[in-house]
């Protein structure tokens, strides 16, 4: 499989962008020596007024937007949140400060050696060469060079090393490359080898690696900032000895500062003009992450306690260490004989019976090694199998969904444990590892379990889970740091898959078409930042970190959207990421949601629903919650939610979470998840309407009879504008600092030409491509056009191919409604969301293209599902109407599961369908409709008025091919009894 990346994500675009549009050519100098960078003016106004812009722009909260000084360099920092494709962003800002301002030296400074085998991954990855060179259309390629620590010296000569020389040698007059120097922060120090001399050979006359650097005049681009505080020992290298003209800092989080003295000495995030802010909120708000369902076991007693075995000395007495919530550990020595009645009630009657190396077996038959926990429940298993095997209930829940999709989503789990003999094998060992035993065993367990479920139509899944329990060694692998230093060659192999072969691992076969089962991965806590999986849907932490990290951090392994097997981002579901966790951590998700909370802009305001929303749930008058909240201080009188409270606000208030979507943090222990089951009863009263409205229909434009009817409009676009020169402009603000606050002056800013052409024969390919004109047709037309107009070769560019796509777009909608007709496709039926490829129905359907909100209570026994799931509140409406008189059954349609061709270029797919019949039962009616939360006809844009044009004209077809079916549009206010009782007065 290839990785597709895409360029226009617009969350990504603005931060790049964010770090261009700073600089502009009037600050950049032409380098003077060959293997320098273009010198940066350091114009304070000129920089300030820039930066006051891109802020402005981006909506940067004001408490963040304070800027500092220039000083002999300048800083940038750009805030995005885990998983959201920080690495992407930092590459891309490198391709266009070369492609704006010819900057070619870069140096990217990571904390940990795990985020630079991350980096140098992505950056030397062909994917992504091809994507940046191929599809943004940079055309130029990054030369990665690594540093790695200085290997023991052999004898004989010192040689400079070659990753600096090649980084100092590049040229600036080679335009198509760009030079970047990765390294890590322990490389970065008193002891570098970069500030030694002794060498034999040099580059350009530098024999100390760091003034050769120094010398090129670099962009700094640190990575994962809140690891380098100023005081850092790496940050002040970087400051003092690598000397960078910029230092762009791009992270999740920022390191604290302290500011006041005394009393009024508070901790603040050091930002250094933040440019772009896309927080924690934004980031689940906008889907640009998974939403989170955090887990934990609860014990059968209840109590919440647990015993793990910490040590064991020489086969006479062991140390156990007593866990309980909220109480400080209490540690125990006990020795053969003893009674574990010593460390807990509940163990009462349970006794040492021998004591090995490694190993405390029990008088109730239970045999628990070194590093393992237990409940105090006796007739408990361990509590880490009791974790595995809820992780491997909520993996294989979201698997057998991923693999019944048409493009299949490879679906791993992460497990962090805090030994690793309880998982690898040591000399010492004589058998297989605790808690490797553990989970395989319960692997087994569960796949005999879930085979017998699976139905014909899931054969190939029944074949990979076969091929799972053949070799059960294969589905599973791990990563620690000792790893690092291991000779095995099987070991080195999970690694080296692990860390660099993304690719592999997302691959659900091999290039033989052999099934690829390797899902399950176990770490000691190595993989953090700088690794990811977009796959990973499941992380079960078997250990307790017992610390205050940022829990977005914990879960950020597991936050990117997935890719399917052929490599595409998806990126329009709801996906939820499995965290299980401990009991010592249950309340995971109330510090999540406060760290969220915690990054909501100051002066946040709650408004008037909110406040009759809480007021509900806690049910009290809404009037003396408000006076409640402003007797507390949380809020003043415009509602505007305290800074200095708003921590505790939060806290005692939950219900008020803002900028978080319902869902995207859940706790099920808590909120069970809802499974949404598909009726059998009520689905084969659809089965032939669903059957129908899935048939496969291919749309055909009328022939045209006018001569040359085609060439003469296609040729009036062209004249409209097609061809068209690419500039770039910018936006220039000057700085008022007259008065009491600082403003901003507009001002003409400056406008230059881009010289991009593609080739002709290019050039008609992508233009065959976007609107499938024959490529004939097209130079035609082309030939014609320049009889009359000067046509030279940049214009044959993205922009010009951009410009015909929209309006021959807009041509068609215009032009060609009502000249169009479908016609049914003779192709088998494939699967959908509710039925197999043979029409029988599927047991239950993935939440998230139902609906995200819940209607609590049983649903009426004429509907699709087992639970009321919506998303606007016309279609929650629909289905509480559900007990009309007239309908036999309903259902709201999956999202995006019909696919209705249309002269937009798009596909399009209804809201409801129903079954429905007069009060005397003589005539039954097939109804699809389209519910829009708009008051009018008119508020529809033109696209969507061209698609549900398109729509009628479909189920016209159907009907004249012999199945009726009424399409009808629901506009905001009308009643579904009044669309039903329309389509009942014309049949």
């Amino acid at each position: 499989m290839e990785l597709l990346l895409k360029n226009d994500l617009p969350h990504q675009v603005k931060a790049y962008n964010a770090i261009a549009n700073v600089f502009s050519e009037e600050l950049i100098q032409k380098n003077a020596l060959y293997y320098q960078n273009p010198t940066l003016v350091l114009d304070r106004h000129t920089l300030l007024t820039y930066i006051a812009q891109v802020q402005k722009e981006n909506k940067v909260p004001t408490e963040n937007k304070a800027q500092n000084e220039i000083g002999s360099y300048l800083n940038l920092d750009v805030k995005m949140e885990t998983g959201t494709g920080k690495t992407y962003v930092y590459t891309a800002a490198m391709y266009e400060l070369h492609k704006r301002y010819g900057i070619n030296k870069f140096i990217v400074v990571v904390p940990t050696l795990a985020i630079k085998a991350g980096a140098k991954q992505f950056m030397q990855d062909g994917y992504t060469q091809r994507h940046f060179k191929d599809q943004c259309g940079y055309g130029t390629e990054l030369d990665v060079l690594v540093l790695e620590a200085a290997k023991k010296k052999n004898k004989g000569k010192n040689y400079f090393p070659s990753v600096v020389r090649e980084f100092v040698a590049g040229s600036s007059q080679n335009t198509n490359k760009i030079y970047v120097l990765l390294t890590n922060m322990a490389l970065l120090g008193g002891n570098s080898k970069m500030l030694t001399d002794n060498y034999d050979y040099g580059v350009e006359g530098f024999y100390k690696p760091i003034k050769g650097i120094n010398a090129t005049k670099p962009f700094v681009i640190i990575d994962e900032p809140h690891r380098f505080s100023k005081k850092q020992k790496a940050y002040q290298f970087v400051e003092k000895e690598i000397q960078p003209q910029a230092i762009v800092r791009l992270g999740a989080t920022f390191p604290e500062e302290e500011v006041g003295k005394g009393k009024n000495k508070v901790k603040r995030r050091d930002y250094k003009n933040l440019l772009y802010d896309l927080n924690a909120f934004e980031a689940f708000n906008q889907d640009l992450v998974k939403g989170i369902a955090k887990e934990h076991f609860e014990p059968i007693s209840q109590k919440q306690d647990k015993v793990k075995i910490m040590s064991i000395a020489g086969k006479s007495e062991a140390k156990f260490n007593l866990i309980q919530k909220d109480a400080p550990v209490k540690s125990f020595t006990l020795s053969k004989g003893d009674s574990l009645g010593i460390i807990s009630a509940e163990l009462e009657g349970i006794v040492i019976d021998a004591i090995t190396n490694s190993t405390v077996e029990l008088s109730n038959g239970q045999i628990k090694s070194t590093g393992e926990e237990f409940s105090t429940d006796i007739y408990s298993s361990s509590y880490q199998e009791s974790m595995l095997r809820l992780a491997l209930e909520r993996h294989f829940e979201v698997e057998r969904i991923n693999f019944a999709r048409n493009n299949k989503i490879k679906t791993l789990a992460l497990f962090f444990i805090d030994d690793i003999h309880s998982y690898r094998t040591n000399e010492q060992q004589e058998k297989t590892p605790y808690l490797k035993a553990a989970f395989e065993r319960l692997l087994i367990e569960k796949i005999n379990a879930l085979l017998p479920e699976l139905s014909a139509q899931e054969q190939e899944y029944k074949e990979y889970l076969l091929a799972t329990k053949a070799d059960v060694d294969a589905s599973h692998a791990g990563y620690f740091s000792q790893d690092n230093s291991s000779s095995d060659e099987a070991i080195a192999q999970e690694v080296q898959e692990i860390l660099y072969e993304k690719k592999k691992l997302l691959s659900i076969k091999n290039g033989k078409s052999i099934f690829n089962t390797r899902r399950f991965l176990f770490s000691k806590w190595t993989l953090k930042e700088g690794w990811d999986n977009p796959n990973v849907f499941t992380i079960a932490k078997l250990r307790s970190s017992g610390s205050d990290n940022s829990k977005i951090q914990e879960v950020g392994r597991g936050l990117r959207l997935p890719v399917d097997e052929f490599g595409n981002r998806i990126s329009n579901e709801q996906f939820k990421l499995n965290y299980i966790i401990d009991f010592t951590e249950a309340d995971f998700a109330e510090k999540l949601v406060n760290e969220i909370n915690a990054d909501l802009p100051k002066g946040f305001v709650i408004t008037d629903e909110d406040i009759s929303r809480v007021a509900d749930q806690r049910k009290i008058d809404a009037d003396d919650l408000f006076l409640e909240l402003l007797t507390k201080k949380y809020i003043d009188r415009n509602k505007n939610i305290k800074a200095e409270n708003r921590n505790q606000f939060f806290q005692e208030y939950p219900e008020f979470t803002k900028g978080l979507k319902q869902g995207k943090v859940e706790d099920r222990n808590k909120k069970p998840e809802r499974k949404i089951k598909i009726r059998k009863a009520v689905y084969d009263e659809l089965k032939t309407l669903w059957a129908a409205i899935n048939s496969k229909y291919i749309l055909y434009y009328e022939r045209i009879e006018e001569e040359n009817y085609l060439f003469d409009e296609l040729l009036s676009l062209f004249r409209k504008g097609v061809f068209s020169d690419v500039y770039m402009n910018s936006r220039r603000s000057e700085l008022n600092t007259k008065g009491d606050i600082a403003t901003l002056n507009e001002d003409t800013g400056v406008q230059y030409k881009i010289n991009r052409p593609i080739h002709y024969a290019e050039f008609l390919k992508r233009i065959n491509k976007q609107t499938n004109l024959s490529i004939q047709f097209v130079h035609g037309v082309i030939v014609e056009y320049a009889k009359d107009n000067r046509v030279t070769d940049e214009m044959f560019n993205e922009q010009s191919v951009s410009n015909l796509k929209r309006l021959f777009q807009d041509w068609k909608i215009e032009k060609l409604n009502g000249r169009f007709s479908y016609s049914k496709a003779n192709l088998p039926m494939k699967g959908t969301p509710l039925s197999y490829a043979n029409g029988s129905p599927k047991a239950e359907i993935t939440q998230g293209i139902i609906g995200t909100k819940f209607i609590e209570g049983q649903p009426t026994e004429n509907y699709l599902y087992d639970v009321y799931a919506f998303d606007s509140p016309l279609e929650k409406e629909n289905l509480l109407a559900g007990g009309i008189q007239e309908i036999v059954v309903y259902g709201k349609i999956p999202k995006n599961s019909v696919a209705i061709p249309t002269t937009t270029g798009q596909s399009y797919s209804p809201d409801f369908m129903y079954v429905v019949k007069k009060g005397n039962g003589d005539k039954i009616l097939n109804i699809i409709v389209e519910t829009k939360d708009v008051e009018n006809q008119k508020t529809l844009r033109g696209i969507e008025e061209a698609k549900i044009s398109c729509a009628k004209q479909f189920f016209n077809q159907l009907t004249i091919d012999g199945y009726k079916v009424e399409f009808k549009t629901q506009l905001n206010g009308e009643k579904i009894k009044q669309v039903i009782d329309e389509v009942m007065t014309l049949n």
